[in-house]
């Protein structure tokens, strides 16, 4: 299996040079327990027929690993670093509503006012949608239908992909269930368009981004050459043998804000750990995103404004998003109070990033146990 490994370490920890067969690669001697987490994707990319897998630790507020493990391209047998850029899917989502409670912040959007403020194109409902119904997955707005989840179709304009669903029943009164739409964070993003007066991803680039540097983030534009993209495969489980194939194409601009974005594991550790420390946001409006706004039945866990918010069996408070896209698939995960990132992505779909991230934790956090 191909390893690339790039690893930073706390302190004054020496550095190896390591030179792997077949691979030039400078390699960092971490932390055993960090080590000992990286080794639990290093294990399930060696064991299971997905492509690549990488990811990014940060401990105490800073990134203390970030490595990838396996191939970036099969054809060309392209090595994944941690320079690999992946979709993020609905980790995207996150920084849609960041974007928002800083608009909110400023004064220049309600969260609580009816959408038709700011768009008053958008078909009236049976009741006033806000903004922070989109966010929080009880706005009634619909999911994907059949095959939208692999849609082609390039779009332009901020009410282009709203028209896909604008004059579609809501699934439910607003405010008063909880129902995943990837489709409300799109119409949540031209909301923000409208308040701000400037495009979703000039927005993202302007305040998020480059604030931040967060080289390696941004949307997936079919048309654009983007170095360091990884190839996008399907795991076929249930053939005999397990099959890698190829993604369809698909063109993401109906999701820009809700599954749309390109990134590596570290930059949206970066991202976190920029909500933590307060360079987005000030700590009530941090607070705010992670606040459960909604239950979700049959779960432990509740959606705040672009965050799943759960305790775990410890008590701890653990703030986390899930991704999958066509080809792609990831997970951002922190404990808030430890400033403890664990951020990892494929490029394959129906990974089980976060078995691998609650692995890679646990380790983390017995660690800290053992220290106190």
């Amino acid at each position: 299996m191909t390893l690339s490994s790039s690893i930073r370490c706390r302190g004054l920890a020496a550095l190896w040079l390591l030179i792997l067969p077949g691979l030039a690669s400078a390699q960092h001697s971490p932390d055993a327990p960090v080590q000992e987490a990286a080794d639990v994707l290093d294990t399930y990319v060696d064991t299971t027929e997905v492509p690549s897998v990488s990811g990014a630790i940060a401990l105490d507020g800073e990134v203390v690993w970030t490595g990838a493990f396996g191939h970036a391209d099969l054809t060309h047998r392209v090595p994944a670093t941690d320079s690999t850029r992946y979709r993020i899917a609905s980790i995207s989502k996150p920084f849609a509503s960041t974007l928002a409670l800083m608009l909110a912040e400023e004064g220049r959007l309600d969260l609580d006012s009816p959408i038709r403020s700011y768009l008053p194109l958008f078909p009236e409902k049976q009741a006033p949608i806000t903004t922070r119904q989109l966010l929080s997955h009880t706005a009634g707005i619909r999911h994907y239908e059949g095959d939208e989840f692999r849609s082609n179709t390039r779009y332009e304009s901020r009410l282009g992909p709203v028209a896909i669903f604008a004059d579609d029943d809501l699934e439910h009164e607003p405010g008063s269930a909880y129902s995943y739409s990837t489709y409300g964070y799109t119409l949540a993003s031209a909301v923000l368009e409208a308040a701000a007066d400037s495009s979703f991803l000039e927005l993202l680039d302007a305040r998020i981004a480059e604030p931040l540097n967060l080289t390696s983030l941004t949307a997936e534009k079919t048309e654009a050459v983007i170095p360091n993209k990884a190839s996008f495969y399907l795991v076929e489980t249930e053939a005999e043998p397990t099959r890698v194939v190829n993604a369809p194409f698909v063109d993401n601009s109906n999701k820009w804000a809700g599954g749309g974005l390109l990134a590596t594991p570290e930059d949206i550790t970066r991202f976190a750990l920029g909500l933590l420390q307060g360079n987005l946001l000030p700590d009530d409006r941090v607070a705010e995103l992670f606040a459960p706004e909604a239950p979700i039945e049959d779960e432990s866990h509740h959606y705040g404004l672009g965050w799943f918010v759960e305790k775990d069996d410890q008590g701890r408070r653990r703030v986390w998003h899930t991704g999958g896209a066509m080809g792609g698939s990831g997970i951002l995960a922190f404990f808030p109070e430890r400033e403890m990132v664990i951020a990892t992505l494929a490029n394959a779909s129906s990974v089980p990033h976060s078995d691998l991230a609650e692995e890679m934790a646990e380790i983390l956090l017995d660690d800290e146990r053992e220290m106190e």
